[in-house]
C-alpha cells in the first residue's frame, strides 16, 4: 500500500511533490482490545472496608481508581478516617503461581453507584466479598452484599474475607460470618484476612478462583 502526502505547495510557481511511502506487512500495528488478562476478580464490599487497599496490595500495574470525595462522614470516622470512595472502579491486575493473568475491579461501596455492580459483577469468575470484623452491623452488611450480588448472577464463586479481628479471638469472630454464609449461600469461603496485606489478598482471590459456583438463598 502507498500513501501520498503533498507538501511544499504554498507559493505561486513551486511544483507540489508527492513523497510515497511504501507500508510492509510487519509494519502492521497490533490492535488490542480490552485487558489481556485470562479472568476477571471483583472485589466487593461496604464503604471503606480495604477494597483499593487490597487491591494496591497485590496489584503489578499502577492502580487505575475513580476516588471522589465522600459524603459518609459518620462512615468516615468508623474508617480511620477515609474521606474518599470509589464513584466507578479500580482496576488492577496480577499474575496467579501458575502465571495465570488476573484481572481484579474494585467495586464502588455505595449503593448509589450500583450501576459498576450491574456491570462488572455478571462478567467475573469469582467474588471476593471484604468485610468488617469489628463493628456490630458488619454481619448485616455481609448478608446485604451477599444478596446485592445474588441479584446480579445466577451462580457465584465467593470467598468473604472477614478483617480487622483480633488474631487470639479470631474463629470466635469467623462464627456469625460462617452461620451467615451456610445460610445463605453455603459453597463460599470464609477466612480472616488483611487487605493490606498482600498475601492474604493472593490468599483470598485463589480462594474465590477455586470455590464452587452455587446461588445466593433467600432468607
Amino acid at each position: 500500500m502507498k500513501l501520498g502526502c503533498p507538501y511544499g505547495a504554498g507559493q505561486a510557481g513551486v511544483e507540489a511533490k508527492v513523497r510515497s511511502v511504501e507500508l510492509q506487512p510487519e509494519d502492521a500495528l497490533e490492535i488490542v482490545l480490552g485487558h489481556p488478562a485470562s479472568r476477571q476478580v471483583v472485589f466487593a464490599g461496604p464503604f471503606g472496608v480495604g477494597k483499593t487497599t487490597a487491591l494496591r496490595a497485590i496489584s503489578e500495574i499502577p492502580v487505575v481508581n475513580t476516588d471522589v470525595a465522600s459524603r459518609e462522614l459518620d462512615t468516615a470516622q468508623r474508617t480511620g478516617g477515609k474521606t474518599t470512595t470509589t464513584a466507578g472502579f479500580d482496576y488492577g491486575e496480577f499474575r496467579l503461581a501458575a502465571g495465570e493473568r488476573v484481572a481484579v475491579f474494585g467495586l464502588p461501596g455505595q449503593e448509589r453507584f450500583d450501576a459498576m455492580w450491574d456491570l462488572l459483577v455478571p462478567a467475573s469468575a469469582a467474588v471476593v466479598l471484604w468485610a468488617y470484623g469489628d463493628q456490630a452491623e458488619g454481619v448485616n452488611q455481609c448478608a446485604t452484599w451477599l444478596r446485592a450480588l445474588g441479584q446480579r448472577a445466577s451462580l457465584l464463586r465467593v470467598a468473604v474475607a472477614v478483617s480487622r479481628l483480633p488474631l487470639a479471638a479470631q474463629e470466635a469472630g469467623l462464627a456469625p460470618y460462617r452461620a451467615l454464609v451456610q445460610r445463605l449461600h453455603p459453597l463460599a469461603v470464609v477466612q480472616a484476612a488483611d487487605p493490606r496485606a498482600a498475601e492474604d489478598v493472593r490468599r483470598m482471590v485463589a480462594a474465590a478462583l477455586t470455590a464452587l459456583p452455587g446461588a445466593v438463598r433467600g432468607d
